[in-house]
């Protein structure tokens, strides 16, 4: 045999190996499904717009349901398997629809023991801030109010600040005379002697200087708790 015959013969040998490994390969991937795709980034997608985009991918979505998440409501916020993985034809693709964010109410926490309050607040997903504390005629550490207040839609997560007692002992206080006195240093007046601002009234009284109290709704000489709430009434006219 010469050597053109063993050429020939050698290479046609080579051909016969190559179309019997790709007829493997093609036969293969027909008789076990293995075709492969990339799977495709669905996250911020409508299930509909999910769906159109698997049908050129030969690619199954399974709906797994909804919950709430950062994303807008029906935007797929999560899929299984991540984007990017490597999967077989007809794969399944789990995804989850958002419900948006989840919302709580602020709780009616006013009156409560503060501890109590807190975990409340905390059970229902909200972050404890600022505690402010005055003197008030309640239990020591009782909530007097909170911010934001009772019925607020809160996200998880967003802060709560509560104002509390934080006198254990209360006493009695001298009413201060502030009839005369200009608000705002009335206002300071009564916060140094432990007593609370509460309703300002204002009239017109053209005889009487703009801005000087005028009225109080407790006697100045009389003695109260310390937090007592004390009402105004001030002139508003030179």
């Amino acid at each position: 045999m010469n050597k053109k015959s063993i050429c020939f013969s050698f290479l046609t040998l080579v051909a016969v190996v190559l179309i019997a490994f790709f007829s493997f390969k093609i036969f293969e991937k027909i008789y076990f499904n293995e075709t492969f795709y990339s799977v495709p980034d669905l996250k911020t997608l409508t299930l509909a717009d999910a769906e159109k985009m698997l049908e050129s991918n030969e690619l199954n979505i399974r709906n797994m349901g909804e919950e709430f998440s950062e994303l807008p409501v029906g935007e797929i916020f999560l899929q299984e398997p991540e984007a990017g993985n490597i999967v077989k034809k007809n794969r399944n693709i789990k995804v989850w629809i958002s419900k948006g964010e989840a919302l709580v109410e602020v709780p009616e926490l006013k009156g409560m023991n503060f501890l109590d309050a807190k975990a409340i607040a905390e059970q229902r997903g909200l972050i404890v801030d600022r505690v402010a504390t005055t003197k008030a005629n309640t239990a020591y550490n009782e909530v007097i109010s909170t911010d934001p207040a009772t019925g607020t839609l809160l996200r998880r997560g967003q802060k709560i600040s509560f104002l509390i007692n934080g006198s254990e002992q209360l006493m009695d206080v001298r009413v201060p005379d502030v009839i005369g006195v200009e608000i705002n240093k009335a206002k300071e007046i009564l916060t140094e002697n432990s007593l609370l601002v509460g309703k300002i009234t204002y009239v017109s009284l053209p005889e009487i200087e703009k801005d000087l109290v005028i009225e109080t709704s407790v006697l100045a000489g009389r003695r109260v708790s310390a937090g007592t709430v004390i009402d105004i009434t001030v002139n508003k006219e030179n």
